[in-house]
């Protein structure tokens, strides 16, 4: 009796947790469609308010910043010296005054 009313336990509580999802899953559909909604009618207002405006389209130059910029541009340098170090490392190995030049 007891594997049954185990079984029956789990099986109501995968369905409870089926129909939560369901719900979370309609409501997320309810959202981004009341935000097309928004969008339409403020798209509507801004027409009716300032005339029909030219629709300008989003530049590439207007990209966000890269925010990991100083971190590349520090790495590219401790790089740089690196090679610099190695280059002159070798030329002092060979006996040389300046390194070589590609």
């Amino acid at each position: 009796m007891g594997v049954w009313k185990s079984l029956l336990e789990r099986a109501k509580e995968k369905k409870d947790e089926l129909q939560r999802k369901a719900v979370r899953k309609a409501a997320r559909g309810a959202v981004e469609a009341a935000g097309k909604v928004v969008d339409a009618a403020s798209r509507v207002v801004e027409d009716a308010v300032f005339g029909e405006t030219a629709k300008a389209e989003p530049d590439e130059a207007a990209a966000p910043p890269d925010p990991f910029a100083k971190l590349k541009k520090a790495e590219a340098e401790r790089k740089a010296a690196e090679r610099a170090e190695k280059a002159a490392a070798k030329a002092r190995a060979r006996g040389e005054d300046e390194p070589r030049r590609k």
